[in-house]
């Protein structure tokens, strides 16, 4: 299975996921335009996308929904951010294939996306109904948690191998941060994953199988690549590789 990313910030999220046989689109958190140039410039096209995930229904996440729904894609999403995004346009939602826990649950059932079954799990962010997503490719055998913009986490993923997590801020870094208003201090605090809640829930994780760690969404006024780098290095066993989104893509942190 391999990640690419078109995009990992506050300005806009997008990733492509390909097991060989299947390629989804996780995000779509750019224009319609500039998305279709950046996966050209990755070597993929628009027709080739089995699927788009969509966690919410804030812009940077899910920019170009409609565009893509009315392009014919099948796009999935919770009920919540369905109806969110519905409010924008709702023939194009009407489209949308929801993808969610069912009430009193905190896990969906698995669907079918291309050559992937496809989970959704409740995540914590102040959106309509945020969720992140476990991948099983039937092609490779890969297993993909993908969970961004969440305080944190509560679900444990037997035998996962490759991992995609919000690292957004460092408090230490963000209480220094004096040019920032109070009510958006407050906002990343209550919405967004801390390195050291991360770095905490990753030690309680059996990653006997897990091979990538990929970071993502860090905060330009409260994080530090390399301090984020090896805190997460440090609380991972030998050789599971740590990797970091910047905004423009990915980058192959030390190892």
């Amino acid at each position: 299975m391999k990640i690419k990313s078109l995009g990992s910030s506050s300005a806009g999220n997008a990733y492509v996921i390909n097991d060989g046989q299947s390629v989804l689109l996780i995000e779509c958190g750019f224009a319609y335009k500039p998305l279709v140039r950046m996966l050209r410039e990755a070597e993929y096209s628009v027709s080739q996308i089995s699927g788009v995930l969509i966690s919410h229904e804030h812009k940077d996440h899910a920019k170009s929904w409609d565009k893509l729904v009315e392009y014919g894609l099948r796009v999935y999403a919770s009920h919540g951010t369905i109806a969110a995004l519905a409010k924008e346009n709702p023939e194009a939602a009407a489209q949308m294939i929801p993808l969610a826990p069912e009430a009193g649950e905190d896990v969906s059932a698995p669907v079918s996306v291309g050559s992937y079954d496809v989970l959704a799990f409740r995540t914590f962010h102040d959106a309509a109904e945020p969720v992140g997503f476990l991948l099983r490719s039937r092609a490779d055998g890969e297993k993909l948690v993908f969970a961004t913009d969440t305080v944190n986490l509560r679900y444990r993923f037997p035998g996962v191998t490759k991992m995609m997590l919000e690292a957004n801020y460092a408090e230490s870094i963000l209480a220094r941060n004096t040019r920032m208003p109070e009510t958006v201090v407050k906002r990343i605090r209550n919405s967004h994953m801390e390195i050291g809640t991360l770095c905490a829930y990753l030690r309680g994780l059996d990653l006997s199988r897990c091979r990538e760690i990929y970071l993502m969404h860090l905060s330009d006024a409260g994080s530090d690549e390399y301090l984020f780098f090896r805190a997460v290095r440090e609380a991972v066993p030998e050789g599971v590789k740590v990797y970091i989104f910047d905004k423009g893509g990915p980058r192959k942190g030390r190892t």
